[in-house]
């Protein structure tokens, strides 16, 4: 026989889940702040690097056509037939079609139970929260995360989603949906707090190294790599 889940686990784990959302709130703010710094003090490197790396791909281009006119003129020269379709970059290009169709299939149930549309009777507060929900829902979709969109599936299929209060266990609708959906949360949060301190910003803003130092080694990096584009971009203007 299965067993009651219990309150008390519920709403540890919620706690669990919103220290691990501070943590990582946290210490993102502090290493976007530590980007934007960086980047302030390199933004002329970072502007001439952007304006000789797109002079570049135009002279490409323009060689490009170039040739492309010098073959015309050859007495063996044949238009292309038809009209060469560029592929679509994919959000997820490793995505099978089945992959793609369940994602599909998945957002268009979830979309029908939260969007604020489908409810004009909705007080402010459920149209805040099933806006916010219809926002996140998106996101998922467009960025084609199937195992995400598939958990939040569950979830708003569940009723959870636009019933549940935080730490408020008599708000639930389905508890062991509920459980399911926080056990994956803390995962993906545990998952993205690893990755983000595996970064190579996080382990430069967590040494001893001297800020200074190093942003005079990156602006070396970046001088050296302004001189490359300027041989390049100067060879094909040749």
């Amino acid at each position: 026989m299965k067993l009651p889940i219990k309150t008390d686990s519920l709403l540890s784990l919620e706690k669990e889940i919103a220290a691990l959302e501070k943590e990582l709130g946290q210490l993102e703010a502090a290493l976007n702040g530590f980007e934007s710094r960086i980047r302030v003090e390199l933004q002329s490197q970072i502007l001439r690097i952007r304006q000789l790396t797109f002079l570049y791909k135009q002279q490409k281009a323009a060689k490009k056509a170039k040739r492309t006119e010098q073959k015309k003129k050859g007495k063996n020269y044949k238009e292309p037939k038809g009209i060469v379709k560029l592929a679509k970059k994919e959000q997820n290009p490793k995505l099978s079609i089945g992959d793609k169709q369940e994602l599909k299939r998945l957002y268009k149930e979830a979309i029908v139970h939260v969007h604020p549309d489908k409810f004009p009777g909705y007080n402010e507060e459920q149209t805040l929260r099933a806006t916010n929900l219809t926002t996140e829902l998106n996101a998922l979709y467009k960025r084609g995360d199937l195992e995400e969109l598939n958990s939040f599936h569950e979830h708003i299929i569940s009723g959870n989603a636009m019933s549940h209060q935080s730490f408020q266990v008599e708000s639930i609708v389905d508890k062991d949906a509920m459980l399911s959906f926080l056990l994956k949360k803390k995962n993906s949060l545990q998952q993205s707090l690893a990755e983000t301190m595996q970064s190579e910003l996080y382990k430069v803003f967590t040494s001893d190294k001297d800020l200074t130092a190093f942003i005079d080694e990156l602006r070396s990096q970046f001088e050296q790599r302004i001189v490359q584009l300027e041989k390049r971009t100067k060879k094909g203007k040749n």
